[in-house]
């Protein structure tokens, strides 16, 4: 068996960011833009982001989409991030993140929890989300369209999609922490 091309090293990058602040950062690895109207994916074989499919009927992503590196969720990929951001990044995009809470959902019955993350603070160039530490920060029609968008694009794809809820940030740590301990089982 050929040995596996891993062209960008995702899995060398740290799930946490350790620094002693208050708030809990997570390293996110961007794989769908903001307003893209495809989905890419991680192609773990590879160690690239791929094209994975057009979305359904002109749907487009509302946020940044892509994972925690060295995380395992229940569904077998590492655990997903949205990040809430002004203007789209690009596939590939490493950004460090402000956890602030998590989407609970079962997708086929399995779970496919969606943890939701912020910028940091750019000093200088202020954002809505600076203020931003739970879910219960972002404006209700912003949370409604996440939650919306989640299900909905699932669904189109002929999946079963129960969403359980909307967890706090201390919450949406735990989901990391235990999905690190799972990818750091598989080892």
């Amino acid at each position: 068996m050929k040995e596996p091309v891993n062209a960008t090293h995702y899995e060398a990058i740290p799930a946490r960011i350790k620094n002693g602040t208050p708030d809990p950062r997570v390293n996110a690895i961007i794989e769908t833009p903001k307003n893209s109207h495809h989905k890419y994916a991680l192609k773990n074989e590879y160690g690239i982001i791929a094209f994975h499919e057009v979305m359904p009927d002109s749907m487009q992503w509302p946020f940044d989409y892509g994972f925690i590196p060295q995380t395992l969720a229940p569904d077998g990929d590492p655990l997903d991030i949205l990040v809430v951001t002004d203007n789209g990044l690009f596939p590939g995009c490493l950004i460090e993140v402000r956890l602030i809470g998590a989407v609970l959902e079962t997708k086929d019955g399995t779970d496919n929890h969606r943890t939701i993350g912020v910028p940091l603070a750019s000093p200088g160039a202020p954002r809505m989300t600076d203020s931003v530490h739970e879910p219960r920060d972002l404006p209700p029609t912003m949370m409604d369209e996440i939650l919306n968008f989640l299900k909905t694009y699932s669904e189109r794809q002929g999946h079963v999609i129960q969403q359980k809820g909307v967890l706090s940030c201390d919450e949406a740590l735990k989901l990391v922490k235990a999905a690190r301990k799972a990818y750091k089982k598989q080892q």
